[in-house]
């Protein structure tokens, strides 16, 4: 029979610690993982703004870039009955904005047909 010192079967379960190195990169794996989680929960809890219920959303390109108008209520009533995009040569603007105004239930604006 072969008796062991005591104290041997703590000093033999504990391996060799993790180095300085060690911990700072599975701190930064972790800290990578949290920022994705975050990013991910943002992602899917984010609604988007739509044309409904006497609100209108509408993308418009131009020729210096791209802008989004997002009005409610009376601003977009007078948008829709009198467009400050009537005036525009931009006609794709113009049919977004009549889109957009058939969505939230507001009165459409005139819109030229291309020839």
């Amino acid at each position: 029979m072969l008796i062991l010192p005591s104290g041997h079967a703590v000093e033999g379960g504990r391996g060799p610690g993790l180095s300085r190195r060690e911990k700072w990169l599975i701190g930064s794996v972790l800290g990578l993982f949290a920022a994705l989680c975050v990013t991910v929960v943002i992602a899917f809890t984010r609604s988007q703004k739509q044309s409904r219920h006497g609100c209108i959303d509408v993308s418009a390109a131009t020729v210096i870039g791209g802008s989004e108008l997002y009005r409610c209520g009376q601003a977009a009533r007078e948008l829709c009955t009198e467009p400050g995009g009537a005036q525009s040569p931009n006609v794709a603007f113009q049919r977004a904005l009549a889109d957009a105004c058939r969505k939230a239930g507001l009165p459409v604006p005139a819109v030229p047909h291309s020839g």
